[in-house]
């Protein structure tokens, strides 16, 4: 059985997730975006084995805490390709509310796994080029980053944002999935994809 933790933090209310295994109790910590120290009190509270980091998006108040919560547990953190140089650039930050994050590890190739949870990467660009869900499908768990949120969708205002293609993931990605797949998204409250379904104007 999978097990969410939820962990809000930062100015930004970011949604972090330890995602764990009820039996276990390995896990894999989505989004880890500040307050490092709440997010590691988090994961020993519930008694996890973190084995890595996996971030939705690049965009500063997602990645501000994965410093000290990868050097904490010594976890590998994957991003997508196409964000990379977001993640890693000093100028990823939104003066004078957020600096830019420090200490962050160079990101590997190939994304953490969660033993008995396989998960699938779907792709969403649009918020940002390198956005992407991790969708459990066994369990109907989809942890759409700032891709998609209840009775809205993310940001396209910023660089590299497009909103034509964050319509077209949506439509054509998220919109194709079971209706009652659970969405958790980095902001706010979870929802379903049917609901979203209903409610979203395109």
């Amino acid at each position: 059985m999978l097990k969410i933790k939820r962990v809000i933090v930062g100015a930004l209310e970011v949604n972090c997730f330890i995602v764990r295994d009820s039996e276990t109790n390995d896990a894999l910590i989505i989004d880890p975006g500040d307050e490092a120290d709440r997010i590691i009190e988090a994961v020993k509270l519930v008694e996890a084995k973190p084995l890595g980091i996996l971030l939705t998006h690049a965009h500063v108040d997602h990645i501000r805490g994965v410093g000290a919560v990868s050097a904490a547990f010594n976890l590998p953190v994957w991003i997508h390709e196409a964000d990379r140089a977001m993640y890693l650039s000093p100028d990823n930050a939104i003066l004078p509310w957020l600096t830019a994050a420090e200490n962050l590890p160079q990101p590997v190739d190939t994304p953490p796994q969660l033993p008995n949870h396989p998960y699938e990467i779907i792709e969403t660009p649009g918020h940002t080029p390198g956005g992407v869900c991790f969708y459990f499908k066994e369990e109907k768990r989809l942890f759409s980053g700032d891709t998609l949120f209840q009775g809205t969708y993310g940001r396209t205002d910023f660089p590299g944002g497009s909103a034509p293609t964050l319509f077209h993931s949506i439509r054509t990605k998220l919109f194709t999935l079971p209706d009652d797949v659970k969405v958790w998204p980095g902001h706010n409250e979870s929802t379903t994809i049917g609901e979203e379904k209903q409610t979203q104007v395109f």
